[in-house]
């Protein structure tokens, strides 16, 4: 039976873990009252995996106590970027609800993100771990990089594979990589499989049901975000090329399905998923890990 991300709180101690984190972002959310906390608190009431602060949980060696404080801050910044991008790129939906800035206003949404951000900040600085706090501004930095990097590259068909694999490293894998760093575990782990995660999320952007992802299917295309299905695609199909380059969208999300480019790129996450377990050892939950390696490219949403 294929691992599903929930099976995964059954480790040992994990769900009392992931509800101290719950009451630990709703207090830090809820610091300084007014707009900016109650966006925040849309956006934590929105959900989602918690799958970063399950990384530093997994990710601290047996006998430790893993840090809710970086768990807290890790999502704190995931959830601040999610506001940003939303905004960013005017995506009006999240998780199936609507868009901090549809509803608030983009300079509501804006300082919501900015806010959120320095609340990681001061979770992390509240610690005393100057280590820590590096590793999550250096986290941040590289998030900005990949955030700019997919500004360069929108409507491009001609990105390279190389160069998109590059965005995922540092929009997606750098956070992932600083969760398992401020657990004390392989930062290589976390690049691997933020990746990995990264290029499932882009499959499923191209094929998922709306009603699974809580997205509107072909987002990407319609933005012009050269994801790998969406190259592999183009470098077959003219209409896929012309679609991504912001011509006529008419029936291109059905051929890229139609050159085989889904397969493909599924082949790459399941590559870069392997590199992942390449990188445990047996100090850390092995086991939990390679799971939760399984439970991310074979998800559904």
């Amino acid at each position: 039976m294929t691992t599903t991300l929930a099976a995964i709180r059954e480790a040992p101690g994990l769900d009392e873990y992931l509800d101290a984190l719950e009451e630990r972002l709703a207090r830090t959310v809820a610091t300084h009252p007014g707009i900016v906390a109650a966006v925040g608190n849309e956006a934590l009431a929105a959900g989602g995996k918690r799958l970063r602060p399950q990384l530093v949980f997994l990710s601290t060696p047996s006998g430790l106590q893993p840090s809710i404080a970086a768990g807290a801050a890790v999502e704190l910044v995931h959830m601040a970027t999610l506001v940003h991008d939303d905004l960013i790129d005017r995506a009006h939906f999240r998780r199936g609800k609507a868009a901090a800035w549809s509803v608030h206003g983009a300079d509501a949404a804006r300082a919501a993100g900015d806010y959120l951000f320095a609340r990681a900040f001061a979770e992390m600085t509240a610690t005393g771990d100057a280590d820590a706090v590096a590793v999550l501004a250096e986290a941040s930095l590289r998030l900005a990089r990949g955030e700019a990097l997919q500004r360069t590259q929108t409507h491009d068909p001609s990105t390279t594979v190389d160069a998109y694999l590059e965005r995922c490293a540092l929009k997606t894998g750098a956070l992932f990589e600083a969760a398992c760093r401020l657990g004390g575990g392989p930062g290589e782990f976390g690049v691997a499989l933020g990746v990995a995660f990264q290029i499932v999320d882009d499959i499923l952007d191209c094929a998922g049901a709306t009603i699974e992802t809580g997205k509107i299917a072909g987002t990407d295309l319609r933005d012009g975000t050269p994801t790998l299905p969406l190259l592999l695609a183009a470098q077959e199909d003219e209409t896929v090329r012309d679609a991504l380059a912001g011509g006529p969208l008419d029936g291109a999300l059905v051929r890229v399905a139609a050159t085989g480019a889904l397969d493909r790129s599924r082949e790459v996450a399941l590559d870069y998923a392997r590199q992942a377990r390449a990188c445990l050892n047996g100090e850390l939950r092995r086991d939990e890990l390679e799971a939760l390696t399984e439970a991310v490219v074979n998800r559904e949403r």
